[in-house]
């Protein structure tokens, strides 16, 4: 579903006090919704004065820029008009929070020996601290103002070991490190900032059992993966004999209520372009039966949308995928349902009597559908009713639709809709379920900004990388970021979570919410074309939004849900070879899957970056130009100074790089390009098909 924007990326644990006020007297309750809280419209109700008018909370937030809005009686959303507005890039306006300490009123230097201590950090929860237990290993990160330090170390065990800069954002500076951990269950570790002849030391609370911090352990076959998200009315229309009323030609303008006949017969009909595409895995929109285009007002959990085909149809096609190799991942929209799923259509029938009556939050009756409506519905829209998932009840019927779609199709996982706002407990359980059920299959939560409360082995396994998207988009589609801002952003993004987690994090340039890559970049072509080999080359698992391959635009929603155009979707189109060389440089090159981000180079006068993956031996170079001529830059390939064990093969133009012996590659990019090179031999998988899964 829609969410209001991404959330900041903060560096510092450091925190802050920050009063928000609003006034309106005519509000009953008024509720506060940012990045801060992942835009949860129910976690932070605001006070009522005495006036009866003025409405306060105050919060503990981190440095940096906060985006937020006011919720008005659960329904309306509102700017605040005392502070800056700003356009997330993504259709919404948010009220703009910008938090800087006080000892920031000098500008940090190198060497001045004064250090910024309001932001020195470690937050051992929040990814500062990843133990690996097979290696005995732990990555530790600490956070600085930005060019304030000239130098930091992690002590531990009697070792000093030195940190590197590895990313960072406006205000701040990331440093990492990584350790053996000779006793994880109480290691004492502590760092030193050093700077000109000032040193500050920082000692988190000790002893620390590392072992806490172990990296999560996902399902393996999705990193190797590489997806597609089908919006099911749009992609085509197989079988025009389900179309229902109304149903307007293929192509015509998408509305927010009308149909264009797409169904599994035209997936069906569809499977070998899949195929050759080198597509492992399907991301569907909600299949099940309701009301709407989109899907995500639920009628029947348990029944498939007779307008997209029948349950032994989608049946028969997850198996058939799954010869393919191709994995199937439904939209559980968990949160809320229509207005005639069974539950709240009792509600509606019989009142107060009503044996579901503890399946929703009821204000009033009789129960009406129409605008402000008496009971909690998302975003405030009436065709959605919010459903009390920890009602046993509906907690029971819940967990017996994975039963039934486990038994009945082939099902290897499942992505959550608005999973924010449902209570993790719920997530627990529903994980828990699930995997009794399925071991290795992958849970995708949605949310905007950084997932690192639910992604801890409990709830999780993934979530929508909205965070990574923003780099991307940001840098190459916008132009609104420089080349060292995007290297840190990769790089700050990757690590709020684990490895593991980090490389099954689900990238897109595009989704149904959001404007199409192709769009934001001011219908660039050469610009799209950056774009997809960035989604190919950081860490997470790539997911292609349907049509973005063939070049198909649209901007807000609905016009980002056009009819797959398959006029274009030809073997000549050289979008769709890039997308395939892409694809199958993924498949073959376990660098991509798996591999370390490694910042290797930032121009930003020059507008050029280039960051490695490095996964034991096997090394990727991912290198952009987003300038408007051609640019000559040499830097080393791989750290340490050492050439790759391989020769490299750049995956877009199929030619060999000269890379010397010690390691450096000279290269002359024309303008607005980027390449992508693996080792020679990964360009494509040997001896098997592009999409082979195991799961």
């Amino acid at each position: 579903m829609i969410a209001l924007a991404l959330s900041a990326i903060l560096a510092s644990s450091q925190s802050f006090g920050h009063e928000f006020v609003y006034t309106n007297s005519a509000a009953s309750k008024v509720n506060l919704a940012g990045s801060f809280n992942g835009w949860n419209k129910e976690t932070d109700p605001m006070a009522r004065d005495a006036d009866g008018k003025t409405w306060r909370i105050t919060k503990q937030l981190g440095i940096g820029e906060h985006q937020y809005k006011f919720v008005i009686d659960g329904e309306t959303w509102v700017t605040d008009p005392n502070a800056k507005s700003v356009d997330d890039g993504n259709g919404h306006t948010n009220s703009l929070l910008l938090l800087v300490p006080d000892d920031f009123s000098k500008p940090a230097k190198y060497n001045d020996s004064i250090i910024t201590k309001s932001v020195l950090g470690h937050d051992a929860g929040k990814g500062g601290l990843v133990y690996d237990p097979a290696t005995k290993r732990a990555r530790f990160l600490f956070t600085t103002r930005k060019g304030d330090v000239a130098s930091v170390r992690l002590l531990i065990e009697g070792k000093s070991v030195a940190m590197y800069r590895v990313g960072g954002d406006s205000m701040t500076d990331l440093f990492s490190a990584s350790s053996v951990v000779k006793t994880p269950q109480a290691v004492t570790y502590s760092f030193l900032a050093v700077d000109g002849r000032e040193s500050q030391a920082f000692k988190p609370v000790t002893p620390v059992d590392a072992r806490q911090y172990s990296d999560v352990p996902v399902p393996k076959w999705a990193q190797r993966s590489v997806f597609y998200q089908i919006f099911p009315d749009r992609f085509a229309n197989g079988n025009p004999g389900n179309d229902p009323a109304g149903t307007i030609p293929w192509g015509g303008k998408p509305e927010y209520f009308n149909f264009m006949g797409g169904d599994f017969a035209g997936v069906r009909q569809h499977m070998d372009y899949l195929s050759q595409l080198g597509i492992s895995g399907i991301y569907f929109n909600p299949v099940f039966k309701g009301p709407s285009n989109h899907g995500y007002e639920t009628t029947d959990y348990k029944l498939i949308e007779p307008r997209l085909g029948t349950n032994e149809e989608f049946s028969s096609l997850t198996r058939d995928l799954r010869k393919r190799g191709i994995a199937t991942v439904l939209d559980g929209v968990f949160n809320h349902t229509s207005v005639d799923f069974f539950a709240f259509k009792e509600i509606r029938d019989l009142g107060a009597k009503a044996k579901t009556l503890d399946w929703y939050t009821i204000r009033s009756f009789p129960v009406e559908v129409k605008e402000n409506p008496n009971y909690e519905a998302w975003f405030g829209f009436p065709s959605m009713p919010k459903l009390h998932v920890m009602n046993p009840d509906t907690t029971k019927y819940l967990l017996s639709v994975l039963d039934y779609w486990n038994d009945n199709a082939d099902i290897a996982g499942w992505r959550l809709d608005v999973a924010n706002e449902v209570p993790q407990p719920f997530w627990r359980l529903f994980r828990s379920h699930l995997k009794e059920i399925r071991s290795d299959a992958w849970v995708i939560g949605e949310n905007w900004g950084d997932s690192s409360q639910w992604l801890k082995g409990d709830q999780w396994d993934s979530a929508m990388n909205y965070p990574m998207r923003e780099a991307i988009l940001q840098h190459i589609a916008l132009g609104s970021n420089k080349p060292s801002q995007f290297l840190d952003q990769i790089m700050r993004v990757y690590l709020l979570y684990g490895p593991n987690v980090s490389n099954n994090m689900l990238n897109s340039l595009s989704t149904h919410d959001t404007p199409r890559f192709r769009f934001l970049a001011k219908e660039s072509d050469a610009l799209a074309r950056m774009g997809a080999v960035a989604l190919f080359s950081v860490p997470g698992v790539p997911c292609i939004y349907y049509g973005d391959e063939i070049g198909m635009t649209g901007g807000p929603d609905p016009d980002n849900r056009r009819g797959m155009d398959w006029g274009k979707a030809v073997p000549s189109n050289p979008t769709f070879l890039l997308y395939q060389k892409l694809a199958a440089a993924r498949t073959a090159c376990p660098a991509l899957q798996y591999g370390e981000p490694i910042p290797l180079f930032a121009d930003d006068p020059k507008q050029v970056s280039a960051f490695a993956r490095v996964a034991g031996a096997d090394v990727a170079i991912a290198c952009f130009n987003r300038s408007d001529k051609i640019q000559t830059v040499e830097f080393v390939v791989k750290p340490g100074g050492q050439a790759p064990s391989k020769p490299l093969v750049d995956v877009v133009s199929g030619k060999a790089l000269n890379v010397s012996r010690n390691g450096r590659l000279r290269i002359s990019l024309p303008a607005q390009t980027a390449i992508l090179a693996v080792p020679q031999g990964q360009t494509a998988p040997k001896g098997r098909p592009q999409t082979q899964n195991t799961w």
